[in-house]
This record gives C-alpha cells, sequence and structure tokens, in this order.
C-alpha cells in the first residue's frame, strides 16, 4: 500500500530495482515450452494449401481423391472456410483449400493429391496504383473479417478503388505558410516490408465444446480475438487459451491470422476433433503479416531563424490483400506523431492504406510510427542542413513541451522528457564515440541523431482502455496476480510482480503473475499490445492492492488492538507505529480475493532521443555502427535491466529498418522467404559501444510513474543511424534499408534506383 519511492533511503524497494525475471531460468535451460513444442495426442493434424500465384480465380477444384484417402478426416475448399472467401486467390499464399487428418504425412499426401485449376487475373502490387480508377479490384470488402469497422469517408477523388481506410487532417494555413518560409524542402521516402523472424512458429489448436470454440495460441490481443472468432463463426462463444510459454511477438501475435485459427476452428467443427494447425517458416513470411511498407511525401517550411512553420504529409500503405484493422493505425500515427514532436503551427496530412495483391501487412513494434519517424527524422535533418541550421539545436527549438495542446487529440503533452534526452544523451554520446571528425579515405564517419515517440496505450479522442486484475492472497503467504494480458518476451511478469510487491508489501518471490485463462477471466479491453501492460495493468494491480490492503489491515486491527490506518504492511508483516506486527499469512484461513481496475481515455507520450556513429568503408559501402547512444524518457524504470534490454532489443530492430531487412517481391512473389535468405540482424550488426540513458520524467497517470517503453524506444533508431551515414557520405537516402551497395554507388557518384539516393 506503499505510493512509490521511500525518500529516506533506508527501505527497500520492489519496483525500481533490477530483480532477475522471473522466467529466467526456465528459458535459459530450455525448459520452457512454447506453442509449437506441445503436443495434443488427441488432435488432428491440418495443413493449407496455398496459391503460388498473387491474384488468380480458382476455375477448377477437386477434392474427391484427398478426401477418400485413409486418416483424413476433412477436407474444405476455401469458400467453406469462414470470414466470406470466394473463388479468387488474393496474394502468394493465399488459402485454396484445407485439410485435417491423423498424421502430418497424411496432410501432405491429401493435399498433393487436391487438383485445381488457378486463372491467373491481373495484379497490383504497388498501393499508389491500387487505389486508382484503373486498377484491378483487390478487395471490394473492407470489413472482410473484422469485428467491427469505423465509418470510412475518402474525401480524395483520386481514391476510388482497394481502399482500406482514409484520414485527412488540416490545421493552419499551410500553403500559406509555405509562401513564407525562408527554406522549404520536399522529399519522397520509402520504408520496407519487414517480418517479424520470431522463433517460434505460429500455431494453433482449435476444439469445439458444444457451441464453445476453444482456441489454444499466442494472442496478444485477446479480446480481438475472440470478437474477431465469434464474428466469423457466428452464434458461438470463444476462449482463448494461452501456451504454457508465450512466443515473442513485437506484434505478430496481437491477432488472429485469416488462415490460422479460423481454418483450425472450422476444421474442428468439420471433423468434432481438436485440429491443430502450425505455419511453416515460408508460410510465416507469406501469410503471417509483416510491417506496412509505406511511401511518404513530406515537405516542410522554415524561417531564417530556425521556426518550423510548416509541415504537410502524404501517406500510402501497403495493407496486403485483407483488411484487419491495422491500416487505420498505421495512418493514425503518420498523421499525429509529427504533431507529437514537433510544435508547429500549419499543418496538413492525407493518408490512404490501400489493398494490393502483395502478402498482408499487420502489426509491427510502432505501428506506422516507425514509418512515419524515419521519414520525418530524415526530411528534418536535411532541412536543417540544407537552411544552414545544427540538426540538433534546430530540433530542440521545435519540439513540443509539458503542458502544449495537441490540436489533434483531446490532451496536452504531459510528461515529457525530450530535452532532458538530448542533454544526457549528447553528453553520454560524446563520451562514447571514439572516431575522428574526419576519414582517413578508407574509412570515413558520421553522426547522427534523431528523436521519436509513441503514446502509451491506444486511447485517445474517442477510444478508451481499461484493464482488470485479479489478486489472490492464499494462507501460505503466497500471491497470484491474474491479469488479462501475456508476457511475450519483455519481461512483463516480472515487472507487474515488481509492481504488485511494492504496492501489497508481500515479497516478491511469494509473487506470482499469470496471464489470461478462460477459466478465470478478467476484464481487459486490448491485452498484451500498444505499449499498455506496464502502464495500465500495473495500475490496475494497484488499485487491487489496495483493496486487498484495506482487508487484512482491518484484520490485523483487531489483533494488534492498533487503528487500521495507522497500520504497514511490508516483508509480508504487518506493523504497527510501535513496532507490534503479525505476518499476513496468520491472518487468512482461506484465500482473499480483491479485484482492481484501472480506465483511461488518454495515452501519455513516451520520448526518445538516439545518438549514432557510423563508420562507412569507402571500398565496399559497408556501414557499421561503431557507437549508439538511446536516451528514452521511461517515465519510471520499474525495473531498470528490463528497461535497458527494451532499448537494446529496439536498437537492433531499428538496425534492421535501417540497414539490413526488407522482405522482397518479385510481382507479389517472396524472393527471400527463409531464415537463410532473409537478413536478419545478428550481434555483429550490433553497435560496437552501446549505452542507454533512461529518463524518469514520473508520468503522473502510470505507477509509481511509469509509462511504456517498448514501442516508443524504436521510433529513433533507423533514422539516427541513417542520419549518421548522411553525415558519413554526404548523402541523403530515402529508401529505407540502406544497404551497402547503394552507399556505394551514393560514393562512386551514382545511385541505386532502389536507395533513392537524394543528395545536395
Amino acid at each position: 500500500m506503499t505510493t512509490g519511492r521511500s525518500d529516506d533511503g533506508g527501505d527497500e524497494h520492489a519496483v525500481g530495482t533490477s530483480t532477475r525475471r522471473k522466467d529466467a531460468r526456465a528459458k535459459v535451460r530450455g525448459r520452457a515450452r512454447y506453442a509449437t513444442d506441445v503436443d495434443h495426442p488427441d488432435a488432428l493434424v491440418a495443413g493449407v494449401l496455398r496459391s503460388q500465384v498473387p491474384h488468380a480465380a480458382i476455375a477448377g477444384l477437386d477434392t474427391g481423391a484427398a478426401e477418400a484417402m485413409a486418416d483424413v478426416a476433412a477436407v474444405l475448399p476455401r469458400w467453406d472456410l469462414p470470414g466470406g472467401f470466394d473463388d479468387r486467390v488474393r496474394h502468394y499464399g493465399d488459402a485454396v483449400a484445407a485439410v485435417a487428418a491423423e498424421t502430418p504425412e497424411a496432410v501432405d499426401a491429401a493435399l498433393d493429391a487436391i487438383e485445381y485449376d488457378l486463372d491467373p487475373l491481373e495484379s497490383v502490387h504497388d498501393p499508389r496504383e491500387s487505389v486508382r480508377a484503373d486498377a484491378p479490384v483487390v478487395q471490394d470488402d473492407p470489413a472482410f473479417g473484422q469485428p467491427d469497422r469505423h465509418p470510412l469517408r475518402v474525401d480524395d477523388p483520386d481514391y476510388v478503388r482497394n481502399v482500406d481506410d482514409y484520414h485527412a487532417l488540416e490545421l493552419g494555413d499551410p500553403e500559406a505558410a509555405f509562401a513564407a518560409a525562408d527554406h522549404v524542402h520536399e522529399a519522397s521516402y520509402r520504408t520496407p516490408r519487414v517480418t517479424h523472424c520470431n522463433l517460434d512458429r505460429h500455431c494453433a489448436v482449435a476444439e469445439w465444446r458444444g457451441d464453445t470454440l476453444r482456441v489454444t495460441a499466442t494472442l496478444g490481443n485477446r479480446g480481438h480475438a475472440e470478437e474477431t472468432l465469434e464474428r466469423l463463426f457466428g452464434d458461438c462463444d470463444v476462449e482463448i487459451e494461452r501456451p504454457p510459454t508465450a512466443g515473442s511477438s513485437f506484434g505478430g501475435r496481437s491477432l488472429t491470422k485469416l488462415t490460422l485459427e479460423p481454418v483450425a476452428a472450422a476444421l474442428a467443427r468439420a471433423t468434432d476433433r481438436p485440429v491443430r494447425l502450425e505455419f511453416d517458416r515460408e508460410t510465416e513470411f507469406s501469410a503471417a503479416e509483416s510491417r506496412h511498407a509505406t511511401h511518404l511525401d513530406l515537405k516542410a517550411g522554415a524561417t531564417d531563424d530556425g521556426r518550423l512553420t510548416a509541415l504537410a504529409v502524404d501517406a500510402v500503405a501497403d495493407t496486403g490483400p485483407y483488411p484487419n484493422g491495422v491500416g487505420h493505425v498505421v495512418l493514425s500515427a503518420c498523421r499525429g506523431r509529427p504533431l507529437d514532436t514537433y510544435a508547429v503551427d500549419n499543418y496538413r496530412f492525407e493518408g490512404v492504406s490501400a489493398f494490393t495483391n502483395n502478402p498482408p501487412a499487420g502489426e509491427y513494434r510502432g505501428i506506422g510510427v516507425t514509418q512515419i519517424t524515419w521519414a520525418l527524422e530524415s526530411h528534418v535533418d536535411e532541412l536543417a542542413r540544407r537552411a544552414g541550421f545544427d540538426p540538433l539545436e534546430f530540433r530542440r527549438r521545435n519540439w513540443v513541451a509539458e503542458g502544449d495542446d495537441r490540436p489533434h487529440a483531446d490532451a496536452p503533452v504531459s510528461s515529457c522528457g525530450l530535452r532532458d534526452c538530448l542533454d544526457r544523451g549528447r553528453a553520454r554520446f560524446e563520451a562514447l564515440r571514439t572516431g575522428p571528425d574526419s576519414g582517413d579515405g578508407d574509412t570515413v564517419y558520421g553522426r547522427g541523431v534523431a528523436a521519436g515517440g509513441q503514446i502509451t496505450t491506444p486511447a485517445a479522442g474517442k477510444n478508451d482502455d481499461y484493464a482488470e486484475a485479479r489478486l489472490t492472497f492464499a494462507p501460505d503467504g503466497s500471491l497470484v496476480v491474474r491479469t488479462g494480458a501475456i508476457d511475450v518476451g519483455q519481461g512483463a511478469a516480472t515487472a507487474l510482480a515488481q509492481i504488485a510487491a511494492e504496492a501489497t508489501g508481500i515479497t516478491l518471490d511469494r509473487v506470482t503473475v499469470e496471464g489470461y485463462d478462460p477459466d478465470d477471466a478478467v476484464d481487459d479491453k486490448y491485452g498484451s499490445i500498444a505499449n499498455r501492460t506496464t502502464y495500465l495493468i500495473g495500475a490496475a494491480i494497484r488499485d487491487g492492492a489496495d483493496g486487498l490492503g484495506e482487508r487484512l489491515r482491518a484484520r490485523a486491527a483487531d489483533r494488534l488492538d492498533a487503528p487500521a490506518d495507522g497500520l504497514t504492511v511490508r516483508d509480508d508483516r504487518i506493523e504497527a507505529s510501535d513496532g507490534t506486527g503479525v505476518a499476513v499469512e496468520a491472518l487468512v484461513d482461506d484465500a482473499v480475493v480483491a479485484t482492481g481496475r484501472a480506465e483511461t481515455d488518454t495515452a501519455p507520450l513516451s520520448y526518445g532521443v538516439h545518438f549514432a556513429e557510423v563508420a562507412v568503408d569507402t571500398g565496399t559501402g559497408a556501414v557499421d555502427v561503431t557507437a549508439y547512444v538511446g536516451a528514452q524518457d521511461v517515465g519510471y524504470a520499474i525495473n531498470p535491466t528490463l528497461v535497458e534490454g527494451q532499448i537494446e532489443g529496439a536498437v537492433q530492430h531499428g538496425i534492421e529498418f535501417a540497414l539490413t531487412s526488407e522482405m522482397r517481391l518479385e510481382r507479389g512473389v517472396p524472393t527471400n522467404a527463409t531464415l537463410a535468405e532473409y537478413p536478419v540482424s545478428s550481434p555483429a550488426e550490433m553497435p560496437d559501444r552501446l549505452a542507454c540513458e533512461m529518463i524518469e520524467s514520473a508520468e503522473e497517470s502510470g505507477p509509481y510513474g511509469a509509462k511504456g517503453v517498448g514501442t516508443p524506444s524504436i521510433t529513433p533508431v533507423a533514422p539516427a543511424i541513417t542520419n549518421a551515414v548522411r553525415d558519413a557520405v554526404g548523402e541523403r537516402f530515402t529508401a529505407a534499408p540502406v544497404r551497402d551497395e547503394d552507399v556505394l554507388f551514393a560514393l562512386d557518384g551514382g545511385a541505386d534506383g532502389d536507395g533513392g539516393v537524394a543528395g545536395d
């Protein structure tokens, strides 16, 4: 029942300390069991026949031979799968038919026995072309397979077809501001299609119990998954069960996948047996969703005194062939994050997410924010350089500050550590970097800086967010905390246990945090997504701890003959002011249960300012990140080591975005859909010297001042690195990732068409 850190320096606290992760031992020893590790001996095995072309009509489909095979329990053609599938496949890897059988070998044989004919149709792969009136129709149902759909209004007459979502916003008078600006810079940027490459592949087990569907899978947003499946299957109840250990996500496991959980459930209903379906690695690339590839046109204007006076953003996002609601999030982020970082009075935004015949896109760490921040920070950096401003001081002058209005949102900027991040990050960076100010001819060095931010929770505008936590205190002195989320590798279970221990006075080794359970459900809107777990579920735990503490103190008051409001709980004891006390477990004969709840309709911003040094080999174009500092406003570090791990992981993901990773397509067909060919970053690509600076801005609405860190920390990484490359070679790259060959072409005075060089 404590309220924060003690000022006397004498008390030990559960929060603010780098305690070891609760799951560390099991994971390090290989004992953690993920979804693909779990045997289901009574379950049928499933497989999906997938299209090898990006767009085609199914002219013929004969499943008779497959159905007649021994050990085959069911074969479902595409149009018998839930969601409104028709006779047209819309991307490479799309479902043609699905099979359930007793063994994997029987599944493979049945898939091979299905005879089908595909008549290729005209396909479209550039989202900028897809929305035009003469484009082939990819998807004419923007609500396909979604539990809900916001009203869609398109104000641009050029956006006629295949519109997944559309956003527009105008503030002030941008055109007049551009006309009056002393410096104007325009450029176009392209961001890559990046995949998550989670080691544990997608796997789902579906089972019907009467009218109740139970699905076992790693799903971050349990509520959305239940709503989606309930809509797809009509009049039924859906329960989501988690595997023993949740696999990593980075957004890749937030939502159901159209050809995973619904297909397993359809086969389970057809066979009246549990059905297990998992993706192979190629399917992870072609059907499990990737980061949205985007095209971003930016225009910015500034005055001679360094004031940013106008900004315009035009965004086009590639959502693939099927809607899932994420295109809306991408556009919302592209519209709002520039205004959350820079105080600019004149602003125009227009964005569209378009259906294409490329593999589907979905959630990935920093949905839309990573894309717009790379383009924006590249653009601001270039504007400053061309106008003769110091890029760092130009940013500082134009950043938002605590209390500033957010004209696109319903709440002002709350805690804001931007300038503290800059000052502490710069000091650490100057001490860390070692490269000379000029190279020796074979190697040139450059330094870059970038800022970025993201909201904590999806709550904003008319959208709210809420979470519950159930605390169960047992007679043996243990405390179990049930939440509606899961730990997808970020260490949330440990951080939440620390909050529970701090708030209740129960020692940390007696606290266990458990994720959602269909047999012991708690109310939670979004689960483990969108930067909200520690912030909102932690607040719910504190609320529950208050209720639990009141009940325990009331019992102790009689035992100690002391007023309840004068008692404190510490180290598993309740003590009076005179030092007398009683062990908490001595107060209960049966379990004591308290449920806490936290609600919010605002989303505080978390910011970071990152610094990078690179060394560029002028003979090969190879880029080596030699020094890096991530200065991050975390609100309050519940577990500093876990926070540091989040920042370091963000740096690795950002390096991929900046320099290495992209799923390459040829007319919609992946050409590097294996871990052997897809360039995932490794420790070799990590900075030679890496430091994390944690700035604690004490977010008033967060538990002990905490706010999100996982998503915000990735946003400045890629632009900090590519700004450093620009500083080293004197050329601006407008397409990511920036590969060695792109740099080499620029050094030789040319430009690889894919590299997008825009020099002085």
